[in-house]
């Protein structure tokens, strides 16, 4: 095997795949009910979210977060079926393998 093929399995085998699910009004934002991805080991839920905040912007941005590093009350996020501020919140770890995200923005109404 070449070395070129050795590292590309080495990247390969030390990143995580991610599955995203944008739900409600969220996916009017990004334009997608799925996205699925790959991130290094060892990313978190913050690190994730930085990324697509990159990859979206602005609108992303300020539906998901009231101020850097702070998520607005009414949105959750699901790592693997748990509410990420059950797990660790922004600083939770993704996991070693398959990951499943859930992006949910819950609204109050009356």
């Amino acid at each position: 095997m070449a070395k070129a093929d050795l590292k590309e399995n080495a990247a390969q085998a030390s990143a995580i795949s991610v599955k995203v699910k944008f739900m409600g009004d969220l996916r009017a934002v990004v334009k997608k009910r799925d996205l699925e991805m790959t991130m290094p080991q060892g990313s978190t839920v913050g690190d994730l979210l930085t990324f697509l905040a990159d990859s979206f912007g602005d609108p992303f941005t300020s539906w998901v977060f009231s101020q850097p590093g702070k998520l607005h009350h009414y949105i959750l996020i699901f790592l693997n079926g748990r509410n990420v501020k059950d797990v660790g919140g922004l600083g939770a770890r993704l996991g070693d393998s398959e990951v499943e995200i859930i992006m949910l923005p819950m609204f109050e109404g009356g």
